[in-house]
This record gives structure tokens, C-alpha cells and sequence, in this order.
């Protein structure tokens, strides 16, 4: 499909192509409204005969829309439009950071700190504003000239996840990238977006990724299985600590990582000032586990450790049937069962509890935020329903603070155009148009509106306008004023919204002294009001200069 030249929502007109991904094609293009140049995402056609996921797609946006952070790539608009559906963001000039990695090889770490910095803030405003990414990795962040980093495509990342890896159990995307949690297909939260930036931290550091192999298949094993090779180990100028904040983000279980993207970034800012600084970091022990057979053959072999093989055989031996036993009774007793989240959204606080209690869930309020939703009423959860957690789990949500109030900006004297800016930055549709002449007003300026100014309004409403047409050109009819004496001319014209003109006089036998005998717009003539009429009087002592000029003109 050509969608070159193509006006969407009646204002973006789109330029030329400037990107693809695998599930939608990236368009530059120029906002008229605005006059400034956008990046259009539009949704691949493949992706919209999903009602699901277009339903995903378009929550998600418009949740990734209200997240501003200098370090996310700013979402203008949400759209659709003859089956197209589209994402309006802030067009930026730059790189991809998979783009500078292939230019650069491996980043020096104090770079890599501070990109990944920038990178750990941008996830700390989106998580605490309930948006996880789900899809981080080099092509969704961009490099500006200035060098500055933003993260794209939170909307469009988290629909596909939802639609794709929960629902189907498919990978979509770059599997260099995923969590453990992810892999598995199973339950995650906002850990799986730092479990991901430390992959990209890895590739930044080390030139590699830390997982490769021929199928995404079992690259998507080696994330639950296999562990990492430090990247202090490839690059042994990398300080420790920098080495550590890579091991910990990259940790398989969740619990173990940093458990919310704040720390990492108070990690991050430690090591820039102090390479050698005190980090907070994670306990790598290991719980009780069976010793493979293999292990055991190892110490068995190992010469200078003769003296000490046979005791250490008999106790890891006993150890082995101990944790067997010990795990079979914990498993049959103490064993935690699945449970489905069960859907809570427009309940309130109290009914959502009465509800989670027979799961054994509990319930987390996080916060508050403007919706359409009655106040109090759950808006967002996360996990989401459908999706089985473990009994004890805590369910997080958002409740609805209402629909949120703005006071109308006051448009007199504004034109259009700089109304509707003015409008939609304090958060407002502009409504009806209405156009009335003005005496007062400015043509094309605004004249009056609906609410007036000052007035509090919900977020999204519409405020209607009324515009001047100048002043009312009105027309009328000339009156006779022939015969007429300047009193009644004045009153006539006067009647007739009309203005006696200059007066001049001369002479005509044909009427009586001081009564009009001419005057410069016929009678019967329409012509604009306030039009001045000029009149002659007459006078009988211009006779003889009229004679004059009679007898003049016939001698000639």
C-alpha cells in the first residue's frame, strides 16, 4: 500500500518512508496544524484483521502517550483511519542504537553508564506511570545528533507482547533480548524491561550479545538455562562494579535482579562518580540443590584431593537423599497452587478484595489517575486477567481519580488556528464554529465563546466559538429628495441610514427657492448604508448667472 502524499486525521501528510519493523512501517511526515515534521507509525495490514491485539494495540498507545520523560520519545496522536491504524510521535534525527553499537564496536564504560543511565530513567518514569516496555533492545532506542537517548515504541511493544508471547506462546522480536520469564512464556512484570537492558548494557560493553546461537529457539533456553560470561572476562578493563550492575540485571530470577529500575539507576550514578564505590549488590549464593552424579565423578577424580574423597563421597550421598526426601514431603505438604487473576477492572477498592479472597490474592493499590471511569473504580491491573499466578500473589492496580478538570483558556481576539493550539496545550477540543458580524471585532477574530473563560471543564470537552465577520454591510434604497427642503432631505436620508453630502447650489425655474434640484445618486439606486448623497440647492439669484450661461452656450 502507497501511502505517499496520503493526509491522516486531516493533518498529517505523509512525505516518505524512513523505517520498517516487523510489525509496523515508519513514515515521515508533515503536521499542518503545527507546521513541523512527525514520525508516523502505522500498524502493518497483516496486524489489524486481529481484533484482539488492534484493541491491545490502541490501549496501549494511548497509555504510552501520556508518558513525558525527556528520554521517551514523545506520542502526539492516536489514530485510525480507513482500517489504518497509527501512531503520531515526535520526529527525531539520529541513529538507532543497534546502528552506533555496528558503527562503534564496543563503548568504553563510562559511555555505556551513562546511555544506559538515561535508558534505566526513561524505564523509571514509564513503570511508575504503570507502562512496562517489554521489548527493549538497540532498535527501539535512538541516538540523537546531540547524543541525547530516547526509548521508542512502548505502546506498540506492549501490545505485541500481550497479543503474541501471553496469548500464543510465539516469540515475536528479537529473542537476544527476552527474559527468562519471557522465554518461558510465563508471568511478567516491569523486571523483564531491566532484565533486557542489561542484555543491551552486555552488547554495548562487549561487542556480543551474551546468548547466540542458530534458532531463536534455543537462544530463548540458553536466557533460562545457561549462565553468562562476564563481560569483565572478555574485557578486563571493565571496573567490577560496572561488571556486577551487568550481573545482577541480568539475573534469571526476577527476585534477584534489581527489583525496580530507581535502583539501578542509584547503581549507576554510584559507579559514574566512584568506578570503585560500595553498589548495593545481590547475594549470587545458591539455594540447596542435588549434586549431579557428574560433579561427584569430578571430585573423584581430582588427584590432589585424595585424602578427603571418600568421607566428602558419603556425605554428599547423604545430602542427596535428604534434599530428595525432604523435597518430596515439602512438595505433597507445602506445594503452592496456580490460580487465575480474575478480571477486576470497574470494581471498586472493597469488591476487588471480596473478590481476590477466595483466590488467596492480594490487592495493591498504586496510585491514582484521570480516566472517564467512575472515581474509585479500577482502571488498570497488572498481572492482567486470564493470566495464572501463584496463590499469595499480589495484584496490583490503579484506581480512576475521575475525569480530570481544566479552566478554559480565554480565545477573544485570537484567530483560528492560534485558538486551537491554545485549546489542545491546555488539554481541549475546539467545538462549533460560529460566525456573526462584529462592530468591535477584528474580522476573523474570535469574538465569543462557550464555556467563557475561567470556567473549570472536564479534560476533553469541547468549547465552542463564535467569529467576527466584521461589520455588517447593509444596504438601502436612495429616497427622492428632489423638491425637498435640506430639513427634509437630512430626515429622509436619516430615515434611510444615509448622509446628506456636500451642498452646492444653482438655479432651476422649474422649483421654488431653497428645495433641492439635483442630487449626484438617483433616487431608487441601492447603495451601502452610511453612503453620503450630495445635493443642490436652489437659489433664485443665480438666474441671471444660469441665463448666462444659457445665452453663452447658444451663441457658441
Amino acid at each position: 500500500m502507497n501511502l505517499i502524499g496520503t493526509t491522516l486525521g486531516g493533518r498529517y501528510i505523509i512525505v516518505e518512508q524512513i523505517g520498517e519493523g516487523g510489525m509496523a512501517i515508519v513514515y515521515k511526515a508533515k503536521d499542518q496544524l503545527l507546521n513541523r515534521y512527525v514520525a508516523v507509525k502505522i500498524l502493518k495490514q497483516e496486524f489489524t484483521q486481529d481484533e484482539e491485539f488492534v484493541k491491545k494495540f490502541k490501549r496501549e498507545s494511548i497509555a504510552a502517550a501520556s508518558l513525558t520523560h525527556p528520554n521517551i520519545v514523545s506520542i502526539f496522536d492516536v489514530g485510525e483511519q480507513d482500517n489504518i491504524y497509527y501512531i503520531v510521535m515526535e520526529y527525531i534525527k539520529g541513529q538507532t542504537l543497534k546502528e552506533y553499537i555496528k558503527s562503534n564496536g564496543k563503548i568504553g564504560y563510562k559511555r555505556v553508564l551513562d546511555i544506559t543511565l538515561q535508558i534505566a530513567m526513561a524505564l523509571d518514569n514509564a513503570h511508575k506511570n504503570g507502562v512496562v516496555h517489554r521489548d527493549i533492545k538497540p532498535h527501539n532506542i535512538v541516538v540523537t545528533e546531540e547524543g541525547t537517548i530516547k526509548v521508542t515504541d512502548f505502546g506498540i511493544a506492549r501490545a505485541s507482547t500481550v497479543a503474541t508471547v501471553t496469548n500464543t506462546n510465539k516469540v515475536l522480536g528479537s529473542v537476544h533480548y527476552l527474559s527468562p520469564e519471557q522465554a518461558k512464556g510465563g508471568f511478567s512484570d516491569h523486571r523483564t524491561d531491566i532484565y533486557s537492558l542489561g542484555v543491551v548494557m552486555y552488547e554495548m560493553l562487549t561487542g556480543r550479545l551474551p546468548f547466540d546461537a542458530e534458532s531463536p529457539i534455543s537462544v530463548a533456553i540458553k536466557h533460562i538455562q545457561e549462565d553468562i560470561t562476564e563481560p569483565i572476562a572478555i574485557d578486563t578493563s571493565i571496573p567490577k562494579t560496572v561488571n556486577d550492575i551487568v550481573k545482577k540485571a541480568l539475573q534469571k530470577d526476577m527476585f534477584k535482579r534489581y527489583q525496580s529500575a530507581k535502583e539501578l539507576v542509584d547503581d549507576i550514578i554510584k559507579v559514574k562518580e566512584n568506578p570503585n564505590a560500595v553498589i548495593n549488590n545481590f547475594d549470587e549464593t545458591q539455594s540447596t540443590r542435588i549434586i549431579d552424579v557428574k560433579e561427584v565423578d569430578k571430585v573423584l577424580k581430582n588427584k590432589k584431593k585424595k585424602s578427603i574423597i571418600k568421607p566428602l563421597f558419603i556425605t554428599l550421598s547423604v545430602l542427596v537423599v535428604l534434599f530428595t526426601a525432604g523435597y518430596i514431603i515439602l512438595s505433597k505438604n507445602f506445594v503452592v497452587k496456580d490460580v487465575e487473576v480474575p478480571n477486576i477492572i470497574g470494581l471498586n477498592e472493597e469488591e476487588a478484595k471480596l473478590k481476590l479472597e477466595p483466590l488467596r490474592l492480594k490487592l495493591e493499590v498504586e496510585g491514582k489517575e484521570y480516566s472517564d471511569k467512575p472515581e474509585g473504580t479500577i482502571i488498570k491491573m497488572y498481572p492482567e486477567d486470564g493470566i495464572k499466578v501463584k496463590e499469595g500473589s499480589t495484584i496490583r492496580v490503579k484506581l480512576s481519580a475521575g475525569q480530570k478538570k481544566v479552566i478554559v483558556p480565554d480565545l477573544k481576539g485570537l484567530d483560528l488556528l492560534e485558538a486551537e493550539i491554545l485549546l489542545k496545550n491546555n488539554g481541549l477540543k475546539r467545538g462549533s464554529i460560529e460566525r456573526k458580524y462584529s462592530d468591535e471585532v477584528e474580522k476573523n477574530r474570535i469574538m465569543d465563546q462557550d464555556p467563557k473563560p475561567n470556567t473549570e471543564i472536564i479534560e476533553g470537552a469541547e468549547v465552542n466559538i463564535v467569529i467576527s465577520d466584521g461589520k455588517e454591510e447593509k444596504f438601502t434604497k436612495v429616497p427622492i429628495l428632489l423638491g425637498r427642503s435640506i430639513e427634509e432631505a437630512k430626515a429622509q436620508l436619516q430615515a434611510a441610514n444615509l448622509v446628506l453630502g456636500n451642498i452646492t447650489y444653482g438655479y432651476d425655474s422649474k422649483y421654488i427657492e431653497d428645495v433641492i434640484i439635483s442630487q449626484d445618486v438617483a433616487a431608487g439606486v441601492t447603495v451601502k448604508e452610511g453612503t453620503m448623497i450630495n445635493v443642490v440647492i436652489n437659489k433664485k439669484e443665480l438666474e441671471q448667472t444660469q441665463e448666462g450661461q444659457n445665452n453663452t452656450g447658444n451663441n457658441q
